[in-house]
């Protein structure tokens, strides 16, 4: 009987402990799978490897399996593997609300799109990752966000917007005392105000990055950051004319051990920078010299995209020294593989050329077809612009008001059903007893004044369509041929003309967009207004609209939010001209018959008094008064300015 009990015992001990080793042999078999899936990419594995950590029932080894092999798939594009990654992150989040894996989760959306080159939806998600890395205070994910998102602003040209980011990623990593990523939001910030001509202050990032990056501890960081050090400070000098500079930081790069076997596209970058310089200086020979190295190599690595970039640079030193059949070969050439890539700057760049460097019916087609083009990426820049500005303004307003929401929610209930009720009993009492008195001069004085409302409200849209028919014909005829004719006489060298004609080619586009605009139909009031003020944004002037939202104005006429856009782009155009204003508030509301509007600025001011008041108020007065509108204005000098408006929305 005892040997039966001890051998149950020892049979049971040795179950248990046969159990513990496969649990610990679990994590050990994940990192096998993802190792294999390193090396293979075998689309199965992952599959398994969650298998095997759902089986733990351990959340924190779940999740981490969930995220290693997600980053993964997105490393070896795969995209089924890296959706599947995603939804086990949302589910894990659904289950055990676990704000790490949504975080993630919403970082894995981003990449799936970076894959895909959907810029708005992959800066959206980054953006969304951010925010719940902020509630978590994981500052370091923030920050990585924050670049990502930067970089997505530079490379779409947003550079105002990529700086923001950048700074605010600088403010979240830096009390960190991490490297890495300090270097590259440092490095991003002075590509960006390179880009916007402020060299000095370009150079004073880089060097900051020379500087951090001598005691990084990551040789392979360090050294490529002390790459990017070289060649883009030697870029902000070119960018100077200061060639001997520039060609001085190349050198210093170009001078790295093993660098073409090590990193070609940083070796590549700074030969054809080189040549760039020499080119300059009048060297032209060593400038083909390293153009047609830099092509080489990249070509034995077959790197396409920088390709591209070689056959664009060749053909323009080709077109310059009039070797046109050269140019003509390098420029096709360069279409093709920018066509291939997605580049559509030198794609843009080679139609150029092409349609000056050959004749007849096919230079046409490559001028029409870089027309379209230039419009095109001219169109989708501002509407990115447009939408990385919205984006951010949606989700700081949402932070707003979510942050005490609940209460103030509660308050606002009680007080309005107390106000409901008496309202109810108030009404009750006094209505009575004058109802039947008032209601039939009531009746006729009210259907004819909205008769009267009705009739201005179809004055003012009849006008806001010639508007837009003058608009149109103005950016698609004029313009066009103004763009045509302007052309035609840079290619008959006759430059001066073709400046002229330039500017006023600029200046008929920008009349055009002053009297153009969306309709509320199409777009939203809202987002109307949030685009008005990301084309005004500066980083010394900023605009903020409060409460837009508690206004209903799917049911405001059109012509009631027509003239309020238009009055309150006047007031903007005033504030930043006439008063040197730096903050504008836009502060909207509305009662059951009046939409209410008070627009304050910063600015010096004016005497009121004055009657040489400017032709904008007297317009924005004009309009307002049009639709039975009340419009006011306080101002006094160095205290800034309120117009404040109301406008009936059924004219009464």
């Amino acid at each position: 009987m005892y040997k039966k009990i001890i051998f149950i015992t020892l049979f049971i001990n040795f179950s248990i402990f046969s159990q513990n080793k496969d649990f610990e042999k679990k994590p050990d078999s994940i990192n096998v799978l993802l190792k294999k899936y390193k090396e293979t990419n075998n689309s199965i594995l992952p599959k398994r490897a969650f298998f095997l950590a759902e089986k733990t029932q351990i959340d924190s080894l779940i999740r981490k399996t969930y995220i290693d092999f997600g980053l993964k798939s997105y490393y070896n594009k795969d995209l089924n593997n890296l959706s599947l990654s995603n939804q086990k992150l949302l589910n894990l989040y659904s289950k055990n609300k676990d704000s790490i894996a949504l975080a993630k989760h919403y970082h894995y959306k981003a990449l799936f799109y970076r894959i895909q080159y959907k810029t708005d939806s992959l800066f959206y998600y980054y953006h969304k990752s951010k925010n719940i890395s902020i509630l978590l205070k994981d500052s370091l994910s923030v920050a990585r966000r924050l670049l990502s998102m930067a970089r997505i602003q530079e490379r779409e040209r947003d550079y105002l917007g990529s700086e923001i980011s950048t700074i605010e990623g600088l403010l979240y990593i830096e009390p960190l005392n991490e490297k890495v990523y300090t270097l590259y939001l440092y490095n991003n910030l002075g590509l960006v105000l390179s880009e916007l001509g402020r060299q000095k202050e370009a150079r004073k990032n880089y060097l900051k990055c020379f500087e951090i990056n001598k005691s990084n501890l990551n040789k392979k960081v360090k050294e490529i950051s002390n790459l990017d050090y070289y060649t883009n400070a030697g870029l902000s000098y070119f960018r100077e004319n200061n060639h001997r500079e520039a060609i001085a930081f190349y050198k210093k790069g170009l001078a790295f051990d093993s660098l073409e076997y090590k990193y070609p596209i940083r070796y590549q970058s700074l030969l054809e920078n080189l040549a760039s310089s020499n080119y300059k200086l009048g060297k032209h020979k060593e400038a083909l010299k390293g153009y047609k190295t830099a092509l080489s190599s990249r070509e034995k690595h077959n790197y396409l995209y920088e390709q591209s970039i070689s056959h664009t640079i060749l053909a323009g030193y080709y077109f310059k020294e009039r070797e046109t059949q050269k140019a003509i070969f390098h420029s096709k050439k360069g279409i093709k593989l920018a066509k291939q890539t997605n580049n559509s700057n030198r794609t843009l760049i080679n139609l150029n050329l092409l349609s000056q460097l050959i004749k007849g019916e096919k230079g046409r087609q490559y001028l029409q077809e870089y027309i379209q083009l230039n419009d095109s990426l001219y169109k989708r820049e501002r509407t990115l612009k447009n939408q990385f500005a919205k984006i951010r303004y949606e989700t700081e307003k949402k932070d707003k008001e979510n942050a005490g929401l609940k209460e103030e929610n509660t308050q606002k209930q009680l007080l309005l059903e107390s106000e409901k009720q008496q309202k109810t009993i108030g009404w009750l009492i006094a209505g009575t007893s004058i109802l039947f008195i008032g209601f039939g001069a009531n009746v006729v004085s009210s259907r004819r004044k909205k008769i009267l409302f009705e009739a201005k409200l179809q004055q003012i849209e009849a006008r806001e369509k010639e508007r837009q028919q003058i608009a149109k014909s103005l950016h698609d005829e004029v313009a066009g041929d103004i763009r045509m004719l302007h052309l035609k006489l840079a290619k008959t060298n006759q430059t001066e003309e073709a400046k002229s004609l330039d500017v006023i080619k600029e200046n008929v586009r920008n009349l055009s967009h002053q009297l153009s605009s969306e309709s509320f139909d199409k777009v939203s009031f809202k987002d109307q207004i949030i685009n008005l003020i990301s084309d005004f944004f500066e980083i010394d002037f900023r605009i903020k609209a409060e409460k837009i939202d508690t206004v209903d104005w799917q049911n405001i006429n059109n012509a009631i939010k027509r003239t309020l856009f238009l009055t309150i782009r006047e007031s903007i155009q005033n504030a930043k001209k006439h008063a040197a204003a730096k903050n504008i508030i836009l502060s909207f509301s509305e009662t059951k018959n009046a939409v209410f509007l008070t627009i304050s600025d910063n600015g010096k001011g004016f005497n009121v008094a004055d009657k040489k008041t400017g032709i904008g108020l007297k317009n924005m007065k004009e309009r307002i008064e049009e639709i039975n509108g009340v419009f006011s204005i306080k101002s006094e000098l160095e205290k800034g300015t309120n117009i404040d408006i109301e406008i009936p929305k059924h004219g009464k």
